[in-house]
């Protein structure tokens, strides 16, 4: 059981955005699993167990059924049942969740992705009920699933809060991430009437999510603080109490340190902030790179 464990140790040890993909990847996976297991036995993809697991993890635009299940806000974002679905929103997550959690930390990362996927299931219910012809595009008893909308808003966040910063995309080039975000977003804005009108409308409620947020933190606001503070204390009940020890030694023997700490001025972190949006992460120096990451994990 080498890999298993493996496995363990890698979320276990790794920060908030492979916790997330990993989450994402397990629940995919054991839908898909089960989806096998019913066709061997049963002949049919869907068995009772299947159906009672996925009526209970995707949401709906329904506000009756919401009601009754208000739980599937959060869990729909960590649902996927099409490879390609996954596939690309944990590359995407991944490639954009790194430079995130690089300058703004994993908590706001794992913030972001929840709300702005909570804003974007949000949105779609709303726009159903408010929109008149919605309803013919969408059906209130279609759910919706996956992670789409929360990796929109932490896209839309990196590229607002770094406009400037420097992608490479494979066949295209180097590419300004403001660019990138902007296109995905006017393609959703065009998609709408197609067949996907919920999901479209979604990834632009967490895109605007990012947008606003991201926008905020420029002026030192951060609107998801309320959030991370109920996070931190959900993690102080689930986190066992250690146990304390007291020890005793001699005072005379104790030595004192009177050396000054480095302070670090925020013009230099906005030296290091401008260096990276013109020429990109890896030009930092090892230094810089240290100063960034101290400076994102007091943040």
């Amino acid at each position: 059981m080498t890999i298993w464990h493996d496995i363990q140790r890698e979320f276990r040890e790794g920060n908030n955005l492979i916790k997330i993909i990993f989450i994402n990847i397990a629940v995919f996976l054991i839908l898909n699993i089960l989806q096998v297991l019913s066709w061997i036995f049963t002949g049919q993809q869907e068995s009772g167990i299947y159906t009672f697991i996925i009526s209970n993890i995707q949401t709906y635009i329904s506000v009756t059924k919401l009601i009754v299940k208000p739980w599937t806000l959060v869990t729909y974002m960590f649902t996927h049942i099409d490879f390609l679905h996954i596939l690309f929103n944990m590359l995407w997550l991944y490639w954009m969740g790194k430079i995130f959690i690089d300058m703004l930390n994993g908590k706001r990362f794992v913030a972001i992705y929840i709300l702005g996927g909570l804003t974007g299931a949000i949105f779609t219910i709303a726009a159903y009920y408010i929109l008149p012809h919605l309803s013919q595009y969408v059906p209130a008893e279609i759910p919706m699933i996956g992670a789409s909308a929360s990796v929109l808003a932490i896209m839309t966040a990196t590229a607002t809060y770094f406009p400037n910063y420097i992608v490479h995309l494979l066949f295209i080039g180097t590419v300004r991430i403001k660019y990138l975000v902007l296109t995905m977003v006017l393609l959703d804005i065009i998609l709408i009437p197609g067949l996907n009108s919920g999901g479209h409308i979604a990834h632009l409620g967490g895109a605007l999510f990012g947008f606003i947020w991201a926008s905020q933190i420029k002026k030192g606001t951060d609107i998801s603080k309320w959030f991370m503070n109920i996070m931190d204390t959900i993690v102080t009940w689930t986190k066992p109490r250690k146990k304390i020890t007291v020890s005793y030694s001699n005072p005379s023997s104790k030595s004192y340190s009177t050396k000054p700490t480095n302070a670090v001025t925020q013009q230099e972190i906005d030296a290091i902030l401008d260096k990276i949006a013109k020429n990109g992460y890896e030009s930092l120096t090892a230094k810089e790179k240290e100063i960034l990451f101290t400076m994102s994990k007091k943040r």
